[in-house]
This record gives C-alpha cells, sequence and structure tokens, in this order.
C-alpha cells in the first residue's frame, strides 16, 4: 500500500518536470504538516553579528564547519529526519571539498515529493535534470533505514528517487523495526530505536573493524 501511495504522491503533487502541481497547496500543506521544514526555508533570524540571515544558510555552516574540523579522518554520517535534508544540502552544495566515507539516513522524508522539489528549485540554474544525484562528497555507501510505521517517512525508499553519483553510488533502502517506546506508547520516528537496530550495529562494525 505504501509503495502504491509514493506512486501516487508522485503523480498528484509533481509534473515530469518537478514543476509543482496546486503549488499553492503544497505550500500550505507545507506550513501546516511541515513546520521545521517551512521554517528552514523560509524563516530568517539575526545572527552573532546581527547580520539578518536564512535559517537554512545558519545550519549548513554549522554542519560544514563540524565536517571541516574531521576533514582528515573518515567520516560517517548518520543524518536523522529534518537532519537528512541538511546533510544532503551540506553534501550536495556546501562541502564539495570534503569527502564522507559513509551517509546513513534514517526516518528521512528525503523521498516526499515536495523536499524533493525544493531541492530542485534550489539548484535549477545549475541542472535541470529531473532526478536529484547522490552527493558527489559522498565516497563508499549510502544507506537508508525505514519503519514502515514512520510516519514522517510517507516514501520509504530512496533508491528511486536519487540518481547514481558518478562513483555509482545511490541510496541502498532497508526496512528495519524500530522498537523505541515512551510510557507504553510506541514512536517508530525516534531517533534512539534507529540507532540500537541490528541493521545500523552492522553498518557501524563494518566501518569501525576498516
Amino acid at each position: 500500500m505504501l509503495a502504491v501511495l509514493e506512486k501516487e504522491m508522485d503523480k498528484i503533487f509533481l509534473n515530469d518536470d518537478l514543476t509543482f502541481n496546486f503549488e499553492a497547496i503544497t505550500d500550505r500543506i507545507i506550513r501546516r504538516y511541515f513546520e521545521d521544514l517551512d521554517a528552514y526555508y523560509t524563516k530568517t533570524i539575526r545572527d552573532n553579528k546581527r547580520n539578518d540571515r536564512q535559517v537554512k544558510d545558519l545550519i549548513r555552516e554549522e554542519l560544514a564547519r563540524v565536517l571541516r574540523k574531521h576533514r582528515h579522518k573518515r567520516i560517517l554520517l548518520i543524518a536523522h529526519s529534518m537532519g537528512s535534508i541538511i546533510a544532503y544540502d551540506v553534501l550536495s552544495q556546501g562541502i564539495s571539498d570534503i569527502k564522507v566515507d559513509t551517509l546513513v539516513t534514517i526516518g528521512s522524508p528525503l523521498g516526499i515529493p515536495i523536499v524533493i522539489r525544493k531541492f530542485h528549485a534550489e539548484r535549477h540554474e545549475q541542472s535541470l535534470e529531473v532526478k536529484p544525484r547522490t552527493p558527489e562528497s559522498i565516497t563508499r555507501a549510502w544507506y537508508n533505514f525505514s519503519d514502515l510505521d514512520d510516519k514522517v517517512v510517507l516514501d520509504y525508499t530512496l533508491a528511486d528517487d536519487y540518481r547514481k553519483n558518478s562513483k555509482g553510488i545511490r541510496a541502498v533502502d532497508h526496512l528495519v523495526f524500530n522498537d523505541y517506546e515512551i510510557d507504553g506508547e510506541r514512536n517508530p520516528h525516534k531517533s534512539y530505536g534507529y540507532l540500537r537496530t541490528p541493521e545500523m550495529s552492522d553498518v557501524l562494525h563494518h566501518f569501525l573493524s576498516e
């Protein structure tokens, strides 16, 4: 059912060139159901130098700063939920000079048409390609973990939404069981639950053992 929903979402919200159908409606959807995403793309904030800056620029700069600090190490970057959008932005256009060995996205909304359209719109002058490309900064692997009950994910496969980079790397999708509970209620989107899955342990084990 989720696979069918994914295809129908693409047909409803996106044209072949990734322009929006019902653009006013999708903007309202972002503001109503994706508050963090709306703030990321539309809000401004005053930085330490009292300059008005876009929120997305400040957040990207912070991640890029941390990655540059460790640029001489092999890096495994784990990005959860909204963090996967920030990681994709930074790896795609913010730090082309820094390499990330492995990217792991968990509970990621990267497959949602609204998010893909935002990527396309921001990079429109550089590329008119239909599907976004796996960032060139990723040198070995991109793993994507999704729980089918995670309501943030919706589109749980990314391999069909993002093309390979020049190294032949694209997302490898894994369905996992996020068993996190709080007060007896399951939260399949929680980062803790994703981080302790056997599949995540395998990725970490192979990375560290190498």
